[in-house]
Formats: structure tokens, sequence, C-alpha cells
């Protein structure tokens, strides 16, 4: 487990998106910032950030985040220190136990994904975090309503509403290359 107490220092973002962040009534922030615009048939990176809001309690609990990828975008990978990530017919699912002290960030997720030749325009990839209890089975981690029996396996989304965010990404067409 780690506890964030000092300011997170992460390598320069490549980004060209400026970052687009929610920040509820709740104790969670969380921002997402890419480093497009995308080429069709090519790659691109999401960044994923969650941080404790400046006056909360900070994060004191496990914490979810799951991302949503449309059609045209396909997550290939997906890692942060101290997080489990999964990805699932479009969707990205990741969890940590870690904390973080009010204002602080717990490490970041990032996110590869694969554009489909046939991607144009606009794209919009939207996320949410959530804190979670009962996340002894946290590979198998499922949300159950409240008044719903809980298993290891399970999770119980506690605390305030979720922070959510979403993030757009403009397709450009493939160059053609001239031999």
């Amino acid at each position: 487990m780690t506890i964030v107490t000092a300011a997170m220092t992460t390598a320069a973002a490549t980004a060209v998106s400026p970052p687009i962040s929610a920040d509820f009534p709740g104790d969670l922030v969380l921002t997402t910032v890419h480093d497009g615009p995308f080429e069709a048939g090519g790659t691109g990176t999401f960044s994923i950030d969650v941080t404790a809001s400046p006056g909360s309690a900070g994060i004191t609990r496990p914490t979810e985040v799951t991302y949503h990828f449309p059609s045209g975008l396909t997550p290939v990978r997906a890692s942060g220190t101290g997080w489990s990530c999964r990805i699932t017919a479009g969707v990205v699912d990741c969890d940590t136990r870690d904390l973080a002290a009010p204002g602080f960030q717990l490490p970041r997720i990032t996110v590869g994904v694969a554009v489909s030749r046939n991607a144009s325009g606009t794209l919009t990839a939207s996320g949410r975090a959530v804190h979670v209890d009962g996340m002894d089975g946290m590979d198998g981690m499922d949300t159950v309503d409240p008044g719903q029996e809980s298993s290891p396996e399970t999770a119980m989304e506690t605390g305030p509403a979720p922070a959510t965010v979403a993030s757009t990404v403009q397709i450009v067409p493939a160059l053609r290359r001239t031999g």
C-alpha cells in the first residue's frame, strides 16, 4: 500500500489536449489528457489521474476507475504503479488500495489505444472514479446495489457521488506514403 504525502512528479507530457478535470462535491477529482489528435489506423495514449480534493479527508479507501472507450478506439494496454487494471470490451477497469492526502494524486494510469482505420471525426471517451469497499477479490470485482448481498468477489461503492469526466479526441486521416 502506498500513501501519497508529497507532490507526485511525472515525466513531461507530450499531450496536445488540455487536461480535462471533473471536481464534484465528493472527495475525488478525475483528470484525463491524451496525446491526440490520433491518426486513423494508428495508436494513442490516454493518461488518467485521480486526486484527493484539497478540502476532503483524502483518499482513505480503495478506489476504482472505470473508463469507457467508443467504437474506433480500442484499449490495448492499461497500467499504473499500484493499480490492478483489466480491459474488457472497450472498458478499462483499474483498482488500487493506495491512499492520498488531501490535494495529492494517486499514481497515474496510462492507457494505450489502437485507432481503427475507419475512425473519423471526433470521438469521446468517458470515465468515473469511486471509492469502494469489499475489495478482497479485486480481480473479479463487481459493483453491487445497496442492500444487495456482498461477497469477497464484489465491491460496494461508498462515499459521495463518483467523479466523472469525458475527453474528446480528433481523428485525422492516415498519411499516404509515396515511394
